[in-house]
C-alpha cells in the first residue's frame, strides 16, 4: 500500500481516513516500520501528517517525538542534533498532556525535556509520573536527578532518599546520592558511596564514574586511571569515561596521554564537539598535525569554529 505517494488518491490514503481506527492503526504501524529500517524521511512525513491530522492523539505524538529522537541520534551537525532533541521533547510534552496519567509518557516527556535542557517541564513530567506510580523506583530517580541538576539539592535528596528505600539493592539511587554529596561539597562521602554503589553491581561499567569524579574531587588522579583503564577498551567508549580518563592524564601533566584517550573516544562518536576538542588538547600536547586532523574531522563533522577573540592575551594561558 502506497501511504503518502505523489499519485495517491485520498480514498487510498490511510491517513485521509482518520475517522477509521484500521487506518489510524495501519499508519502507526508505517511510521514503526520506517523507523525500525532507518527511512527516518518517510517516518518523519507520515508522522507528521498524522499529527496534523489527529492533533489531540497521544499515540500519534509519542510516535512523531520517537521519530525526532531517532534523527537527533542520526544527525551529524551539532545544530540539527539540538533542533532535533527540541522537536522530540516538544511532540513529548504533548503526548504528555494529552494523557496526564500515563506513566510511561511522563517519564519519556521528561527525559527528552531534560536534554533539551527544558528542566522545569522535565520535573513537573516526573512529578506526574511519580504521582501516577510511587512504587515505581525510575521516577524518583529520574526526578531526583532533574532537581540535582537545578540545585535544588535539598528536594532531591528527598526523592533519591525515596528511591533508595524503594530498591535498596539498586545501584543507581546510590550512584545519584553520591553525586548530590559531591555537589555538596562533601567528597569523602561522595566516593563512599561511589564505591557502595558499585559493589551492588560490579558489572555496570558507569558506575564508575561517579566513583572517579569523586576521586577527582580528592585530587586522587592516579586512582582514576586505575579504576577506569581497568575497564577493556570496549568498555570505555562512553563520553562521561573518556572524559574522566583524559582529565586525569591532564591533571598529572601528561597531555599526550589525555589528547590520545580523548581522540579514542572522539573516533568513535560523531560528535563535532569531540572532534574540535581532540584538536584543542592535540594542540595542547603540542602536536601541530594531530591537531590539524582533528580540526579538519570537527568541520567535516558540521563544527563551527568561534569568532577570533579581540583580546590581545590568551585566558587559557593566564594572558
Amino acid at each position: 500500500m502506497v501511504l503518502a505517494g505523489a499519485h495517491c488518491t485520498k480514498q487510498e490514503d490511510p491517513i485521509a481516513r482518520t475517522d477509521d481506527p484500521a487506518s489510524r492503526r495501519a499508519v502507526l504501524d508505517s511510521v514503526e516500520t520506517s523507523l525500525r529500517t532507518a527511512r527516518l524521511d518517510e517516518a518523519l512525513r507520515m508522522a507528521r501528517r498524522l499529527t496534523e491530522a489527529l492533533p489531540d492523539d497521544a499515540d500519534a505524538q509519542e510516535i512523531l517525538a520517537r521519530t525526532h529522537l531517532a534523527r537527533s541520534l542520526a544527525a551529524v551537525q551539532p545544530a540539527l542534533q539540538s533542533a532535533e532533541r527540541m522537536a522530540a521533547a516538544q511532540a513529548y510534552l504533548r503526548a504528555a498532556q494529552l494523557r496526564p496519567t500515563h506513566t510511561g509518557f511522563q517519564s519519556a516527556a521528561g527525559v527528552a525535556a531534560q536534554q533539551a535542557g527544558m528542566l522545569t517541564e522535565a520535573i513537573a513530567c516526573f512529578e506526574r509520573a511519580q504521582a501516577a506510580d510511587a512504587a515505581n523506583v525510575q521516577h524518583s530517580l529520574y526526578l531526583g536527578q532533574a532537581l540535582l541538576q537545578t540545585g535544588d539539592v535539598t528536594r532531591a535528596r528527598v526523592c533519591l532518599e525515596r528511591a533508595r528505600a524503594l530498591a535498596p539493592e539498586s545501584p543507581w539511587p546510590l550512584s545519584g546520592l553520591s553525586g548530590l554529596e559531591l555537589q555538596a561539597g562533601n567528597a569523602p562521602l561522595a566516593l563512599e558511596l561511589a564505591q557502595r554503589a558499585r559493589t551492588l553491581d560490579p558489572q555496570a561499567d558507569q558506575l564508575r564514574v561517579a566513583e572517579a569524579k569523586a576521586l577527582r574531587k580528592l585530587g586522587r588522579h592516579t586512582d582514576v586511571l586505575t579504576l577506569l583503564l581497568a575497564l577493556p577498551p570496549k568498555s570505555r567508549t562512553s563520553e562521561a569515561l573518556a572524559w574522566e580518563i583524559a582529565s586525569a592524564h591532564e591533571s598529572l601533566g601528561d597531555r599526550v596521554a589525555a589528547a590520545a584517550a580523548w581522540g579514542d573516544w572522539a573516533e568513535q562518536c560523531t560528535s563535532a564537539e569531540a572532534a574540535a576538542d581532540a584538536a584543542r588538547r592535540w594542540e595542547d600536547a603540542g602536536d601541530a598535525v594531530q591537531a590539524a586532523s582533528w580540526r579538519r574531522v570537527a568541520l567535516q563533522r558540521g563544527w563551527v569554529p568561534p569568532p577570533p577573540s579581540t583580546s590581545t592575551s590568551d585566558p587559557r594561558r593566564g594572558g
